[in-house]
């Protein structure tokens, strides 16, 4: 059995050569990746230069957002100042309206207070007054009752009312007619 290599004497004569063709191979090869690279550039470039257009537009947006932002500010700072102006000035109005309620309630106080004593004197004068006036009813039942006493005795007195000259005289009158 032979080796293919041994036998071939180009094979000696390639292998011999090899180590001179390296720096063909090396420079061919750094120019294989010289052209990927400046590809790679070209590409780069390109999308970088994209990126940067984008960047400069989102920035462009951003400087109008924050512009934006203050004058959003701005409006909710007033809008704030106004409401609280707003709320102070009716605190303010509520707060006359409860002390006017509260004055108002002393004064009905004072009322009651007065009205209170006023009711006590009436009952008093009234309680008085009835008091005296029982006293004179009282006082005058028993000239009432002898009064009474005496009206029937009177009647007892008097002749019956169905004899007397009246009922003669009306019986007469009324039968001629």
């Amino acid at each position: 059995m032979s080796d293919e290599r041994g036998d071939d004497p180009f094979n000696v004569v390639d292998t011999l050569l090899k180590p001179l063709r390296l720096p063909g191979r090396v420079v061919s090869d750094i120019e294989t990746l010289t052209k990927a690279v400046v590809a790679l550039q070209s590409d780069a470039k390109e999308h970088l230069s994209s990126i940067d257009d984008r960047a400069a537009r989102l920035l462009d947006g951003l400087h109008g957002l924050h512009g934006a932002v203050a004058r959003i500010e701005a409006k909710v700072n007033t809008i704030e100042e106004e409401r609280l102006e707003a709320f102070l000035d009716a605190t303010d109005r509520l707060q006359a309206s409860i002390d006017r309620i509260d004055q108002r309630v002393v004064k009905l106080g004072t009322i009651e207070s007065t009205m209170t004593d006023q009711i006590e004197g009436l009952r008093y004068d009234l309680n008085e007054r009835m008091t005296a006036v029982k006293a004179e009813v009282e006082g005058m039942r028993p000239p009432l009752d002898q009064m009474a006493t005496d009206v029937a005795k009177i009647d007892e007195l008097l002749p019956d009312a169905k004899d007397g000259p009246l009922t003669r005289l009306k019986d007469t009158l009324s039968s001629s007619t």
